[in-house]
């Protein structure tokens, strides 16, 4: 439901039994003691009403329009226990008797298609799944027996499926001999449905439901599908793997595709017998097929109670390194044949993550093994199916010689990444994809802490700051943002929030209040909450435990209201009101804060409004509840004074400042909102920026807020010049880091006016004293970050034109290609790009070449995405070609368009090609992440209001559904810098030919 002044329809389940309504701010649900799933309603109130009413009938689904009986205030409405509404005027109601299902509701994105979720009449309790992959015909074949509870007498049995041939279908009713079978099988392309249709109605209680089908390995990386790798000795080979996040387990087998529809997997695989097989668990049985001496019947033991999407198989050739964990947990990292030595990495990092887990969550990993295997062709970075984790090569291979610092950073990131939703996603899983966030933020949050447990030396959460939590501001300033709870409906939105918003800015609020109620009782409350909704039952005691769960907690998946429950009861904060303000409306806030001198004292008058990228709004009313902490020059790393700003403003003194001290809010930028100082304390800040008095995080927020705040006309961009200068004395990496992303969108900005040579020096300057400091080789003492900086700036010097550091780059490479002198692989990105910048067709030739004789896929992917980089169209154009030829995987083809987007012609002409090759390139994507990856580099870095038309114009004939919001964000960004550009080009450029001159 939007809000009441809109007057739209909300949509209740109501269901036989007591139910409950759960209201809070931009979010209302439905739950039922027997039947845990949620109906989103919007907007309806800041304060959470609790009523229940009782429903007698069969389940139904109420419609009740709303109109207002007044103007609605700030603070909306709330919704009663009684038959009229207070302010809200029920003013239309009727009740439909078609099965109702909660989470059914189009998005606020655009018209959405209809959609319900599966009728409860029939729910599987256990699959016995036999599936045989051929991999010559790139087909499959499979059988499965599904035991089922019929809740209610039915003749129709209503699954997923899509791109499956079903062969037969037959039920058994248990302790029957008779069988009813059917060949009237309807499948619903559009909704990925089957519908079979029985004879006579299928009796309640258990049964098993027989399936006999076939389908195709496809080649779109996502279902059952075939992944093309290379054997030792050359030769093109295929293997057949999985994945089915989010709504993808259907194209392998029919099932309740559904993250609530939980069951037990008996898994079969028939394979080719000199072939390794893995499934999540571990191997029962193997045995030869009689009628067959080429093949081998793996069977696997029974998984715990989980969720369709996180099933998974593979089939093909590898090798792997083992070990064990302290608890005894088998650790299997599974590479391509030959490579075993570029699993230890990644093993020794799991070998330290599971038991960090068990006792962060105390409770112990609940399988026997944990396989994490490297997949050729994959289009995620990395899929934590339960028991066996499926990564890219580059999110799990190292060699010791030639990967970066970067990617072994990349590595342990995404591997505890991957190991934490073992606990938390799948030992407890939310109720449907609205609650993805849940799963992907939390994630993204405590794999850094896992990462700082094991390898402190990377400084860890500095990182975060620049790579996840300023990302999430960035994006979550826009008009076309949304809340981090979306409601989902149709399985073509639910790609559309595996965002940044999900995982960035889901982990950014997490941060925030795990540092807001300390960690002693966030873990307290994570036990609370994983402990009270996991499976109940001991893994030797499988059986027994299987039926106790599947009899009492079938439906009881999570959703967010449950873990603020647990937080809050251990640690008796108001976490639910907190984070309600967060994660069910869009946005953050700007504080405003000045500062008075009283005596000893400093005496700060605080406002929060919401922050928009095209700056203030004047009619806003959004409000949040914001952990605040304070911080002086006398305690520059310790908070001295927090507080819970749950109103416009406020005013707080802050006791033994001296007049010449500096006071900041936000110390260590956990808090996830925008800081907008007076000049005043602005200037008391920038001398502690130039000395590094101030600690990392905190010259980087003030640096971030600063330019957000120039970007959208709140301050001037010529200021956030002169900061920049502040940082030339600067020697942290992730500051660096951060610095040089603000860098880039001037450029982009820049790049197509007479003042962009000017700013080429301006960077130049920036970067020369610390690339002199650093050099091209690692000195004594230097350690993971110094070489991560050197990349940071070397590549900077060389985009921006630094004579010394192009000459230096190019011989370089003409010794690493000579064999005279390996580039080391810290230095290997940021010479391919400076040398292809500056070079020409001989030295694109080059790097071709260098990319055709590469093994390590790292090492592919780096030169592919440098290739953009050339200057000539002609090469842009040779570049964009390239992409799409058999030798660029259709993984990697999305990052070398966007690798062309670098330059200003690189840019005109991506998005060129992006429009005549659309057709293939949406067949290729459709459906999937990547294809709003694809719009978002080919789309995003224009500076003119006719290139937002010419976007809008062509997506409106040719609708890409995955990515429609991405277009909506393309558009406004490509409006917004033309609002920038407008603005403030004519200071810009005075500032930077002043300089010059100087």
């Amino acid at each position: 439901m939007t809000c009441a002044r809109c007057c739209c329809v909300m949509h209740m389940l109501v269901v036989p039994g007591y139910v409950r309504i759960l209201t809070g701010l931009g979010k209302t649900y439905l739950r039922h003691p027997s039947l845990a799933s949620a109906c989103a309603l919007r907007h309806l109130t800041r304060q959470p009403a609790r009523p229940y009413f009782r429903v007698s009938q069969a389940p139904f689904l109420l419609h009740l329009a709303f109109v207002p009986s007044r103007p609605l205030g700030p603070s909306h409405s709330q919704l009663t226990t009684t038959t009229h509404c207070p302010l809200p005027r029920v003013t239309k109601a009727f009740i439909s008797t078609s099965p109702a299902r909660p989470d059914s509701l189009p998005s606020r994105m655009g018209q959405k298609k209809p959609f319900e979720r599966l009728p409860q009449d029939v729910n599987p309790t256990n699959y016995a799944l036999r599936l045989q992959p051929d991999l010559d015909k790139f087909t499959f074949t499979g059988k499965e027996v599904i035991s089922v509870q019929v809740q209610k007498a039915t003749g129709k049995v209503v699954l997923n499926s899509v791109d499956i041939t079903i062969a037969t279908a037959t039920f058994r009713a248990e302790n029957e001999t008779k069988e009813l079978s059917t060949s009237d099988i309807q499948f619903n392309k559009e909704n990925e449905t089957v519908t079979l249709s029985f004879p006579s109605d299928l009796p309640t209680g258990a049964g098993e439901l027989t399936l006999e089908f076939a389908g195709e390995l496809n080649d779109k990386m996502k279902g059952f599908y075939r992944s093309k790798y290379t054997s030792p000795d050359g030769q093109d080979r295929f293997c057949a793997v999985t994945q089915f996040e989010a709504t993808d387990a259907r194209r392998a087998f029919p099932c309740w595709d559904e993250p609530a529809r939980k069951a037990t997997f008996d898994v079969t695989l028939v394979v080719p017998k000199d072939r390794v097989a893995l499934s999540n668990m571990n191997v029962v049985e193997e045995k030869p097929v009689p009628s067959r001496s080429d093949l081998r019947e793996v069977r696997y033991a029974r998984t715990p109670v989980m969720s369709t999407y996180l099933l998974a198989f593979v089939v093909g050739e590898y090798d792997y390194v083992e070990g064990r964990d302290a608890d005894g947990v088998t650790v299997r990292v599974y590479t391509p044949v030959g490579k075993s030595e570029q699993g230890k990495f990644a093993l020794e990092v799991a070998v330290k993550t599971l038991p960090f887990y068990k006792e962060y969550f105390k409770i112990p990993y609940p399988l026997p093994k944990i396989d994490l295997i490297a997949i050729a062709d994959f289009a995620a970075g990395a899929m934590e199916n339960w028991g066996l984790v499926t990564y890219r090569e580059t999110a799990l291979l190292i060699d010791p010689e030639n990967s970066s610092s970067h990617a072994k950073q990349w590595v342990a990131l995404v591997v505890g990444h991957e190991l934490a939703h073992q606990w938390f996603g799948n030992l407890v899983t939310m109720e449907w994809w609205t609650h993805l966030w849940l799963n992907e933020g939390f994630a993204s949050w405590i794999e850094y802490l896992c990462v700082d447990f094991c390898l402190p030396e990377y400084d860890i959460w500095t990182q975060f700051v620049s790579t996840d939590y300023t990302g999430a501001l960035k994006l979550d300033a826009l008009k076309n943002s949304h809340p981090i709870e979306v409601p989902v409906g149709h399985p073509d939105e639910v790609d559309e929030i595996f965002d940044t918003i999900s995982y960035s800015k889901g982990a950014s609020v997490i941060r925030m209040l795990h540092d807001f109620i300390g960690d002693e009782d966030f873990r307290k409350g994570m036990n609370l909450y994983l402990t009270k909704f996991m499976f109940t039952f001991l893994f030797q005691d499988f059986r027994k435990g299987m039926n106790l769960y599947l009899t009492k907690f079938m439906y009881k998946n999570t959703f967010t209201e449950d873990l603020w429950a647990s937080l809050g009861e251990a640690s008796g904060k108001p976490v639910d009101k907190i984070m309600s303000t967060w994660t069910k409306q869009m946005g953050f806030p700007v504080l405003e804060v000045s500062a008075t001198q009283e005596g000893t004292s400093r005496v700060l008058k605080i406002k929060q409004s919401k922050f928009c990228a095209e700056g203030p709004s004047e009619d806003d009313s959004s409000l949040w509840m914001v952990p605040v902490s304070i911080s002086t020059s006398q305690s520059p790393a310790t908070a001295v004074k927090t507080l819970l700003l749950d109103q416009r403003e406020t005013t707080v003194t802050i006791d033994n400042v001296k007049p010449d001290d500096w006071v900041k809010l936000n110390p260590g930028t956990v808090g996830f909102y925008r800081t907008q100082y007076s000049a005043e304390m602005l200037d008391r800040l920038l001398p502690a920026i130039k000395d590094q008095s101030l600690p990392p995080r905190d010259r980087l927020g003030i640096q971030n807020d600063l330019f957000a705040l120039a970007k959208s006309g709140v301050a001037s961009t010529v200021d956030i010049l002169r900061v920049m200068e502040a940082f030339v004395n600067e020697s942290n990496y992730t500051v660096w880091s951060d610095l040089s992303a603000n860098i880039a969108s001037l450029a982009t900005l820049l790049s197509g006016t007479d003042c962009y040579p000017q700013f080429k020096l301006f960077v130049q300057d920036l970067f020369k004293l610390v690339g002199e400091k650093l050099g091209w080789e690692p000195k004594d003492g230097e350690g993971h970050l110094d070489a991560m900086l050197r990349s940071i700036v070397l590549s900077h010097l060389g985009k921006y034109g630094h004579q010394a550091t192009i000459a230096e780059a190019n011989q370089r490479l003409e010794e690493h290609i000579s064999g005279t002198r390996t580039l080391a692989a810290d230095l290997r990105g940021p010479v391919y790009a400076t040398v292809l910048r500056h070079g020409d067709e001989k030295t694109y030739e080059k790097l071709l070449d260098l990319l055709r004789k590469a093994d390590l896929h790292e090492e592919k992917v780096r030169i592919l995405r440098s290739l953009g980089s050339v200057s000539q169209p002609e090469l842009i154009q040779r570049v964009l070609e390239f992409a799409l030829s058999s030798e660029v995987r259709s993984q990697d083809t999305v990052f070398v368009i966007g690798g062309a987007t670098s330059s200003l012609k690189g840019r005109e002409l991506a998005w060129k090609f992006v429009q005549d090759r659309w057709d293939e390139l949406h067949t290729r994507y459709q459906g999937g992440f990547l294809l709003a990856r694809l719009v978002q580099f080919s789309t995003s870095g224009f500076v003119e209001e006719v290139r937002a038309r010419e976007v809008e114009d062509f997506f409106k004939l040719h609708p890409a559904p995955a990515a429609e919001r991405t277009v909506q964000q393309s558009c406004e960004n490509i409006r917004l810098n033309a609002a920038w550009l407008a603005r403030d080009a004519a200071s810009i450029s005075d500032y930077l030919s002043t300089r010059a001159r100087l």
